[in-house]
């Protein structure tokens, strides 16, 4: 199987909202594409038609990646082909690059990984056919990213690796890259024949790709974490999300997932709410009037390192607080007490690890039916994730992953205006 047959039907059953390609020249590989695409090569001469919307950059990798890539493609990126650089390092960078650029359910294919002469995997190139070391990225990624899925094919003259399992916000190969670059350069990772190559690099035969790539295709379609702005103007959005105002605090929140709190409140008619994130006081206060207006008598608890001191805070406790570490609040204040059931709203850092910590506080302590809102995983189709150690849907993502029955994600909020169309993507988690 040719690299493009391969490369085809990758496109044809993924079916990417959108692809990236580092490495374009002379556009063949671009060609397939039907989605919104980028094409990136500091020396391309397309030779082919392209059909689908294409932006193509000349310029490095390097340099293309100091863009707002999210912006340039109308959300994270779904598929990307790293053909640029046949030296491992460079490749390795735009693994790096990439992998922070997309989603959690995003394919990264490499070319060039399976070279069937030795001569066509010296670092200089001396043969017309020519793969580089690019085969020691796949050891790499498998020693230093064994998270990654990382599955290789024996395509025709030069293979081709496929990566999947992705996380935006790890900086696992961003902080060990001088280090694996030093390795590289030293000969760490050099073969001496095609035969250990294949013994490393491992490739499954290409008849096996068409049925696995459909599996990977059905994993992909499990509750992607993409919210289902991403085809909005959302930066525009985000702009008035976060000019947002209640009662002339700003509130920041979301208009769609006012209206979804709107629903949860009705039907969930909490006792308590607990807000994990102050910030200015602005969506406790709406919370608030939210209750009174729908007749629910709750009791609400605002919890922020810097506690808000607002004149018009009737009915609400702003406390202070480390969401890293809610039991000492919860003791001090003997927050365990509060009358049943519960809404807790996550609103915090956003970091990675401070929603797993509160995923697992909450875990041992919310009961049978109560909510815990995870928010603002739209951090992902922002393109500023890495920013958070992968934020809330990385944090949501591995708790669940765990196999722990928990918590479930309650689609009748997440789906309410079409799938995943909240700030809050797979976020609005029932205990059960």
């Amino acid at each position: 199987m040719h690299y493009l047959e391969a490369l085809s039907s990758i496109h044809r059953i993924l079916q990417p909202r959108n692809y990236l390609e580092i490495g374009s020249r002379l556009g063949h590989s671009l060609a397939l594409s039907e989605v919104p695409s980028i094409g990136v090569d500091p020396d391309y001469e397309i030779r082919v038609p392209l059909t689908a919307p294409t932006r193509l950059f000349a310029e490095t990798s390097d340099e293309f990646f100091k863009r707002d890539v999210a912006s340039l493609v109308g959300g994270p990126v779904d598929l990307a082909f790293i053909d640029g650089m046949h030296n491992a390092e460079f490749a390795l960078r735009d693994f790096i690059n990439c992998e922070r650029v997309s989603h959690a359910q995003g394919v990264i294919v490499i070319d060039d990984v399976l070279p069937r002469d030795i001569a066509h995997a010296s670092r200089e190139r001396n043969t017309q056919v020519w793969t580089g070391d690019i085969y020691s990225l796949v050891p790499i990624l498998r020693k230093f990213r064994p998270d990654l899925i990382v599955e290789a094919y024996d395509v025709e003259t030069k293979g081709l690796c496929i990566v999947s399992g992705l996380k935006p916000g790890d900086t696992v190969l961003a902080d060990a890259y001088r280090f694996i670059e030093a390795g590289i350069l030293n000969g760490d990772y050099r073969l001496e024949t095609v035969d250990e190559i294949a013994r490393v690099v491992a490739p499954q035969p290409t008849a096996l790709l068409e049925a696995d790539l459909a599996r990977l295709q059905e994993r992909r379609s499990k509750r992607s974490y993409v919210t289902g702005l991403a085809n909005v103007d959302l930066l525009a959005y985000q702009a008035g999300t976060m000019g947002y105002r209640y009662r002339d605090i700003p509130c920041l929140k979301s208009p769609i997932d006012i209206a979804i709190y709107l629903r949860l409140l009705d039907r969930l008619r909490p006792a308590s709410i607990i807000e994990i994130g102050s910030k200015h006081g602005g969506s406790a206060l709406l919370f608030r009037d939210m209750c009174h207006a729908m007749d629910i008598q709750t009791q609400i608890v605002s919890i922020d390192l810097n506690a808000p001191a607002l004149p018009t805070s009737k009915g609400i406790r702003f406390l202070q607080g480390d969401a890293s570490d809610l039991e000492v609040s919860f003791r001090r204040h003997k927050l365990f007490d509060l009358p049943r059931p519960w809404l807790v709203i996550e609103d915090s850092a956003h970091s990675y690890a401070v929603c797993t910590s509160v995923l697992k506080f909450f875990e041992e302590h919310l009961q049978a039916g109560e909510y815990l809102v995870m928010e603002d995983g739209v951090l992902d189709d922002l393109g500023w994730s890495a920013r958070y150690q992968g934020g809330p849907n990385r944090a949501i993502a591995e708790f669940l992953a765990r196999g722990s029955r928990s918590f479930e994600i309650d689609v009748t909020y997440c789906d309410m205006f079409g799938r995943n169309m909240t700030y809050n993507p797979n976020g609005y988690l029932r205990k059960i």
